[in-house]
């Protein structure tokens, strides 16, 4: 396939060139044999972007139209990732460009759901996502349906987080400091979830030691004295601060969608305790690679009964259902099966217009 996709910028580090999700992206569709062109907005600067194949910086949709429209309208693939600057003023021009598939990537659905401002150019709407011939979101479920019912998106699909297997890898643990730690930060609906799970489990049991990386004041009148705070460490420091911790909690941003640290800490061979949420079930074998909890009383009863051959078993299946199904490869197979299935089930009502090599390229 001929790929042209939209990705937000990064910054200026050896951290942002490499790993964010849009690159790790496109880099793993090349890797399957597309020519991806990958455009960002340019940052002030411009050494950021040395070093990174097939990646074109641009001003602003103005530019992107002078520089890049006929590109655009070739491609048998047009993917806007929903974190672009201006992302509807950008997916609009996009959308009425191509001439071949139209998707986009929404990577924080549950946000996308609660923006109700079609005038605010910086967010994506539910309505926007109808421009599309395919949407991918950040949850499963019923949201997808939900998104093609209610708000009139040709097709919708989950597409949750995929992850590098080389940059989140088990470390050696040595030196363990915790017996449970949260990598926040939470939505504010969900940061209840810190209190019977966390807090509450560290206030019943004061010998325990605890860690919360992140922002999270609104819970500062419930800090428990053996909870450890930090900062929100660098992505390149995840595998140590996982490796350091017996268990690993890992809550859900919203009902149907995994946490963006849940597939990277089950690839570190972290211990995952989750909320039970629907959808989990899909992605892992409960009890097998993650274990639930549901109260405060649950996680003290993995920390203090499970055995160490356990708990180290648990992490260690954990990695492997990461390695058969949740890597950023494996997230290029999908979105190539779903632009396939777009493709072959286009309704009347969003043709692919033109000519259709996309179909060719992927029979």
């Amino acid at each position: 396939m001929d790929i042209v996709f939209l990705g937000p910028p990064c910054e200026a580090s050896a951290e942002g060139a490499q790993g964010t999700a849009s690159r790790l992206l496109a880099q793993a569709l090349r890797h399957r044999g597309h020519a991806v062109l990958l455009l960002e907005q340019a940052l002030s600067g411009g050494a950021w972007l040395e070093g990174v194949p097939s990646l074109a910086p641009y001003l602003n949709v103005a530019d992107l139209h002078a520089r890049f429209r006929s590109r655009v309208r070739r491609a048998d693939l047009v993917l806007v990732d929903a974190d672009v600057p201006r992302v509807a003023e950008v997916g609009r021009w996009a959308t009425d460009t191509a001439r071949g598939l139209t998707v986009c990537w929404d990577r924080d659905t549950p946000r996308t759901l609660r923006q109700r401002h079609p005038e605010d150019a910086s967010r994506m709407t539910p309505g926007q996502l109808a421009a599309y011939h395919l949407c991918l979101c950040s949850c499963g479920g019923p949201v997808p349906g939900r998104l093609e019912r209610d708000w009139g998106v040709a097709r919708a699909r989950a597409f949750p987080p995929g992850v590098h297997p080389e940059h989140f890898a088990p470390r050696p643990r040595q030196g363990m400091r915790w017996d449970l730690g949260h990598l926040g930060p939470l939505s504010p609906e969900r940061r209840v979830l810190l209190g019977p799970l966390l807090f509450g489990a560290a206030r019943d049991w004061p010998e325990g030691r605890f860690v919360l990386a992140g922002g999270m004041s609104v819970v500062d009148a419930a800090w428990a004295s053996n909870v450890t705070r930090q900062a929100t460490p660098a992505s390149r420091e995840h595998p140590d601060f996982h490796a350091a911790q017996r268990f690993t909690l890992a809550l859900s941003p919203a009902e149907h969608s995994p946490g963006p640290h849940l597939f990277e800490a089950a690839a570190c061979g972290a211990a995952l305790i989750c909320d039970p949420w629907p959808g989990l079930e899909d992605l892992f074998s409960l009890g097998e690679e993650v274990v639930v909890a549901r109260t405060a009383k649950d996680v003290l009863l993995y920390l203090r009964e499970m055995p160490e051959a356990d708990r180290l078993q648990l992490g260690a299946r954990a990695r492997e259902r990461v390695l058969a199904e949740h890597t950023v490869a494996h997230r290029a197979l999908t979105l190539e099966r779903y632009a396939h299935e777009a493709v072959r089930g286009a309704s009347a009502g969003a043709p692919v217009r033109g000519p259709n090599p996309l179909e060719r390229s992927l029979n």
